[in-house]
């Protein structure tokens, strides 16, 4: 999985722009790793070893987050973050509206 860890030095030495670009980054980071827990898990069917694998890559990126939601509480950049947040939901509401569209028309 890739990790894209939000550094506070990173988000300090930014400008606001370029901070709502780290955090598209990160989410961006997020959905890729997500995409590699699903193919873990998919492919879980031919090898069961995997299974560990995918609780493990689960277990790391969900507290990824909630550590960078806790870390991003405790300063400044939280409510850019939230923007960020809203703009990432609207993302995913549009892939997932698309795969309802492609599922129903079967």
């Amino acid at each position: 999985m890739t990790t894209h860890r939000l550094s506070l030095e990173e988000l300090a030495g930014a400008d606001k722009q370029e901070r709502m670009n780290i955090f598209r980054r990160y989410f961006a980071a997020s959905r890729y790793n997500r995409l590699l827990i699903q193919q873990a898990l998919v492919r879980s069917a031919q090898d069961g070893a995997l299974v560990s694998k995918v609780r493990e890559m689960e277990r790391a990126h969900d507290k990824d987050f909630i550590d960078t939601v806790k870390a991003l509480k405790k300063n400044e950049y939280f409510e850019e973050f939230l923007v960020a947040v809203k703009e990432e939901d609207g993302a995913l509401v549009k892939i997932i509206e698309a795969y309802d569209k492609r599922m129903n028309r079967s």
